[in-house]
């Protein structure tokens, strides 16, 4: 992370009006409720590595997400003449992988994460609202002390996939599972029948 930004305190209208362009990486240990989407098994071994991107690998490696930050402070068409409104924001990029739980194969795969969005601001709540509908930037209340941590965290949970797969799973399902398909067979054959043992009971009282 740049020494000379402080994510959780971003002062947004100097950092658009100076054009700054920022980028670092932050440990994935930062954000508690992306971690929660991690396998809890995320030691475990993770298949089919062969077929991950080196920058996949590399965040994986790293457990961290790496971030760009850009401000812009320009005269769309939405904003007043007279005001800040609009005119002031900043793109966010974010990417970062997670260890999850392939939901056909049932093994550990590798889920990237990717983040790039326009951010404008606005004076006010009601005004951010009304903006939203008129165009696909995402419009935030201007703040002096904005925690972009926050809204990264944010945007990356929104980029999780809704149902996590390996693009090829390595081991289909079906040979991962014989061991218990077989002890469940050899758990049936040595369970007792109910009916005959009803029948054994009977005869016994005859």
């Amino acid at each position: 992370m740049s020494h000379d930004l402080d994510l959780t305190k971003l002062h947004v209208l100097k950092f658009a009006q100076s054009f700054a362009s920022e980028e670092g990486q932050v440990p994935l240990a930062r954000f508690s409720r992306l971690m929660l989407e991690q396998s809890s098994d995320s030691g475990g071994e993770l298949l089919g590595l062969e077929e991950l991107p080196s920058d996949v690998q590399a965040l994986l490696d790293s457990q961290s997400v790496h971030w760009r930050l850009e401000g812009f402070f320009d005269e769309d068409e939405l904003s007043a003449a007279s005001s800040v409104n609009a005119r002031a924001g900043f793109v966010l990029h974010a990417h970062a992988a997670l260890k999850m739980t392939c939901q056909r194969c049932l093994g550990l795969c590798a889920q990237a994460l990717e983040v790039h969005r326009t951010f404008r601001f606005v004076r006010d709540e009601q005004m951010a609202l009304e903006m939203d509908d008129a165009s696909e930037d995402e419009f935030l209340v201007l703040s002096t002390a904005f925690d972009v941590l926050e809204l990264m965290e944010e945007e990356l949970i929104m980029a999780l996939p809704l149902v996590p797969l390996h693009e090829h799973c390595p081991v289909p399902l079906a040979q991962q599972l014989p061991n218990k398909f077989s002890s469940d067979d050899e758990f049936e054959e040595k369970r007792p029948n109910p009916f005959a043992v009803l029948s054994a009971l009977k005869s016994k009282k005859q």
